[in-house]
């Protein structure tokens, strides 16, 4: 296992203090901190290496939308209690994985992260949606590590509009911010393998290219807590702690070993219809 619960317990809890809640409902973020051992994020990036060595497929694209679903070392991932302790101390002790991808930029990659925000089909005033940035590689300025504006969350969901034809944009849906975004203000979230950064659905923010001779990757898992409600038909989640009451979101299937062929089926028509 990954991580396992006996050796994060053996280093206490992660959970934020108060001064760094603070923060992060102020600044929209948090960064850095401490999430895997480099040592476990090392053997995560093994098993991407791996499945990229037996399917001749880039992870990049092949596991984008859930997917903690299809390796089950990145489902363990989405449970790790040094994550969640942190996501608790942010949207509570009920806690739903809903959504994960990988992001990665090779070296030397013209690829980029266009200023976007997260735009989901949730609740426009919820705080109750959190991502978690993983990097199982060192993310720095010179290989594209993402930039946030402080405080943007602030202005809720702003408009987008598609990214130019052509462009090397890494997201899927190839949106971007409308509205001018003043970059003098971006903070660079830089982290050590094994690091996390949060950030608010709302925040603005994006990452360059890749202008280095080393890889990046990072690991997103997006969370949210049961009392979100989302519009439209349910998105469908995975419960990782606490319990839920409310029944606001369906339930994803649960994987038992990695590129299930049922999994990839429920991944391809949630691409389909979310992504």
């Amino acid at each position: 296992m990954i991580g396992s619960r006996k050796q994060v317990m053996d280093m206490g809890s992660n959970r934020l203090s108060d001064a760094q809640v603070r923060q992060y409902r102020q600044d929209g973020y948090l960064f850095p901190i401490p999430a895997l051992s480099q040592g476990d994020a090392a053997a995560c990036m093994g098993v991407i290496d791996r499945f990229e060595a037996q399917t001749g497929k880039k992870a990049a694209q092949a596991i984008r939308g859930k997917g903690h679903l299809l390796l089950m070392p990145l489902y363990e991932l989405t449970r790790h209690p040094a994550i969640l302790d942190a996501v608790e101390s942010i949207i509570g002790p009920d806690i739903l994985c809903w959504n994960s991808s990988l992001f990665i930029k090779e070296a030397n990659d013209p690829a980029y992260v266009a200023w976007h925000q997260d735009v989901y089909d949730f609740d426009a005033q919820s705080d109750g949606v959190v991502t978690a940035w993983i990097a199982l590689l060192p993310s720095t300025r010179e290989n594209g590590a993402m930039r946030v504006i402080p405080g943007s969350q602030q202005n809720r969901k702003v408009a987008h509009v598609q990214s130019p034809p052509g462009s090397a944009t890494m997201l899927r849906d190839h949106l971007e911010i409308a509205v001018e975004v003043d970059e003098i203000q971006a903070v660079d979230m830089v982290l050590e393998q094994g690091q996390m950064s949060l950030h608010h659905m709302h925040l603005y923010h994006g990452s360059p290219p890749n202008r280095s001779n080393v890889r990046r990757c990072g690991f997103a898992i997006r969370y949210v807590a049961p009392y979100v409600c989302e519009k439209g038909d349910p998105y469908s989640t995975t419960l990782v702690r606490g319990v839920d009451n409310l029944g606001h979101f369906g339930t994803d299937p649960v994987p038992t070993r990695d590129l299930d062929p049922v999994i990839l089926e429920f991944v391809n028509q949630f691409g389909k219809a979310r992504l």
